[in-house]
């Protein structure tokens, strides 16, 4: 054999000798275990919720409507203004009220120069009428002396008496023109009533939400110009099934989520209304809001939980839950590891979230997972 022949068996004994032993891999050496706070999923008493979606509104809001027809002549506000009580937010033309205004003033002014004649003239009759008494009494003492003829006694008489209806007639006069006098300012108030309406004011300190005219329209009577909402009391209004009519009553707590509040907050039902509308079948329920809400705005959506009883589930702490995307899941513990569960949960409600399945009463979890906390890791109960 060949030196060349010999040395290519060699090799291929050596080759086949290496595939046949022992493999040799090298061992990374496990990892510290991790300290975490163990819980168990156990059972807790929770709420039964009822849930109705619902919208955020002013707790006073009102809607400014036209008493008079005329063109818009001036809008002083837009929406999101606060305006003050009293303050003017719209002018409509209103020439004919302006010109009824003139004209009660000018009748007015009339029934007091008739007042001032009636008042002169009472105060002439009464001077003929203390002329009258005196002749009258002259003229009586010499008719019963004998003196003087009866006819000249009849005519004292007869001016005395004519002298006193003069009189009459000069105070019903002047009372008359006291009653045109009340008759004009009531047409005055009248006047300047109606011309008030072409001034649309803000009926209470506020924000504009809503702004539906402009100069120039034509305004109507009943015809909606500008919704005001009185800042600092929002509320939420919610439409209740007919059927769950029972589960709410004034001065009940409830649950109100609104996206824009990083956490639920407790809302008090403020008022029923106790009509149900015939084409939904519920009726309107108002729930009143804290006071020291900031960043809501009337019209944001808003969910309100009703407390229609109480029942056992199963829940973990709510700090247990982790998400990937939409899979909800927390870390089991297996042994002196942890395992990455899929779980599928129910209601939220305080510090505890309820769990359908996925998990059983007991098993131990870890409380609060943190982010450097992977599948399989080791772990240690923290003391």
């Amino acid at each position: 054999m060949s030196r060349s022949i010999r040395v290519a068996f060699a090799l291929l004994g050596s080759a086949m000798a290496g595939c046949g032993g022992p493999e040799v891999r090298h061992q990374e050496p496990d990892a510290p275990p991790v300290p975490v706070s163990l819980s168990s999923a156990h059972e807790e008493k929770l709420d039964t919720l009822y849930r109705a979606s619902g919208t955020v509104r002013g707790k006073t809001t009102a809607i400014l409507t036209s008493k008079t027809t005329g063109y818009v002549r001036s809008v002083d506000v837009r929406p999101g203004d606060v305006v003050r009580q009293g303050q003017v937010l719209a002018v409509l033309e209103a020439n004919d009220s302006a010109a009824s205004v003139r004209r009660a003033r000018a009748g007015l002014d009339q029934s007091m120069e008739s007042r001032a004649e009636a008042e002169n003239a009472v105060q002439a009759a009464q001077a003929a009428l203390r002329i009258a008494k005196s002749t009258h009494e002259r003229v009586a003492a010499l008719y019963a002396n004998k003196t003087i003829a009866q006819q000249e006694y009849d005519e004292a008489d007869a001016r005395l008496k004519g002298a006193m209806a003069q009189e009459e007639m000069a105070k019903a006069r002047l009372r008359a023109s006291g009653s045109r006098i009340d008759q004009a300012k009531a047409e005055i108030g009248e006047a300047q009533a109606t011309l008030d309406y072409a001034r649309i004011t803000a009926p209470f300190a506020g924000k504009v939400i809503e702004r539906r005219i402009d100069p120039g329209n034509l305004a109507s009577p009943g015809m909606p110009l500008l919704v005001v909402e009185q800042e600092g009391k929002l509320r939420v209004e919610t439409a209740v099934e007919e059927s769950r009519a029972a589960s709410v009553a004034l001065g009940d707590q409830t649950t109100v989520e609104i996206e824009a509040l990083p956490q639920p907050v407790t809302g008090t039902v403020g008022e029923i209304v106790p009509t149900v509308d015939v084409a939904s079948r519920a009726f309107m329920v108002k729930v009143d809001l804290p006071a020291d809400l900031g960043g809501l705005r009337p019209g944001m959506f808003a969910r309100v939980n009703f407390r229609v009883g109480s029942r056992p589930r199963l829940v973990v702490p709510t700090t247990a839950i982790s998400q990937n995307g939409a899979l909800d899941r927390v870390f089991a513990v297996d042994g002196d590891r942890v395992r990455l569960r899929m779980v599928t949960l129910g209601e939220k409600q305080g510090p505890w979230t309820e769990v359908l399945s996925g998990l059983g009463p007991g098993e131990r979890i870890v409380t609060a997972p943190t982010v450097a906390l992977r599948d399989g890791a080791r772990i240690s109960e923290k003391p």
